[in-house]
């Protein structure tokens, strides 16, 4: 007997790293009959660092907290007048902070008709336990991908960060899902895959909606339909959108990176790459000390590298874009 589905409205967020596949998963979950996910909204991390949790918010506060909203530069991605939020939170009676940050999804449920939202906001990943003080039956999507091709990805959309980085957004993704995975937060998380969505999408995408407790529903996997939800000035990074799902940029960094470029970057995530089950492509043992020393370097270098490679790929010492 097929097990029924209770549905819930209770939110969920796709976290992890940039560069992931996450705005596919979004465009993926838009899909379904209940669930809308909005554009990026990144404010929640400056409220939750600012702002009480759970309790009530004096007026100053809603007036602060609704500043940060509307001033923040990814505000305009919602399409959202601020003078309408201004409005609307000053109308609040006593609200929580939850109760302002959920304006501006019930307004986008309201455009798109449906009862549940999503948020992909994939560095929300360090606010798990924040999330969860607000909506406590919150649902996260943790999608993780290769970091070599995360890393090539981030040159390529010119993307700030390198896996050289101490605070690489790789490396902090997934040092974080691996904290929250054993923390009591477990339960509200679900692991994902890039390469097992691309390779094979339906099993991974039921397995999410068995997790959010929805009904798969195949009308999901016409995403190339709502291209027109990625906001404009993020398109010139999402051109492979416009294609079916494929494995195409699984592993893309055995064709993209030299020998060294790619000693390199394991040097940098070779501990966390080889954890998530990434086999290196400079694995063997003898390896190790060399690695080892060159990702301290690469880390003291690393300011330096910073300023060097741009400086010289503009000057046309090198003949394509160095993956460091």
């Amino acid at each position: 007997m097929e097990q029924r589905v209770v549905p819930s409205d209770a939110p969920f967020f796709i976290v992890g790293s940039s560069r992931s596949g996450t705005t596919l998963l979004r465009l993926i979950l838009c899909g379904h009959s209940r669930l809308h996910v909005p554009p990026e909204t990144w404010f929640i991390a400056d409220l939750v660092a600012h702002f009480p949790l759970s309790t009530p918010l004096s007026p100053a506060q809603v007036h602060d907290a609704t500043e940060v909203m509307a001033g923040h530069y990814r505000w305009p991605d919602l399409e959202i007048p601020a003078d309408a939020l201004r409005a609307q939170a000053a109308a609040l009676a006593s609200p929580t902070l939850a109760d302002l940050i959920d304006l501006p999804y019930r307004e986008h449920l309201r455009r798109a008709g449906k009862p549940r939202f999503g948020d992909k906001t994939p560095p929300y990943i360090a606010i798990v336990p924040e999330l969860l003080a607000l909506y406590p039956d919150a649902r996260f999507i943790n999608l993780t991908r290769d970091g070599r091709d995360v890393a090539i990805s981030f040159v390529d959309a010119h993307f700030h960060g390198r896996p050289y980085h101490a605070d690489f957004e790789w490396t902090a993704a997934v040092r974080l899902a691996a904290q929250w995975r054993a923390s009591p937060h477990a339960a509200h998380i679900l692991d994902v895959r890039y390469e097992d969505l691309v390779r094979d999408p339906e099993p991974v995408v039921r397995r999410i909606c068995d997790f959010l407790g929805e009904v798969f529903e195949p009308a999901m996997f016409a995403y190339r339909e709502r291209l027109e939800l990625v906001p404009e000035r993020e398109r010139w990074i999402q051109g492979k959108l416009g294609r079916p799902i494929s494995s195409d940029a699984v592993a893309v960094w055995r064709g993209k990176l030299s020998a060294l470029e790619c000693f390199c970057i394991e040097a940098s995530l070779r501990a966390d790459l080889e954890r998530l089950g990434y086999a290196p492509r400079f694995g063997a043992r003898p390896w190790r000390p060399l690695l080892a020393a060159t990702g301290w370097l690469l880390r003291r270098l690393g300011k330096l590298l910073d300023i060097a490679v741009p400086a010289l790929e503009r000057r046309g010492v090198f003949r394509r874009a160095v993956y460091l």
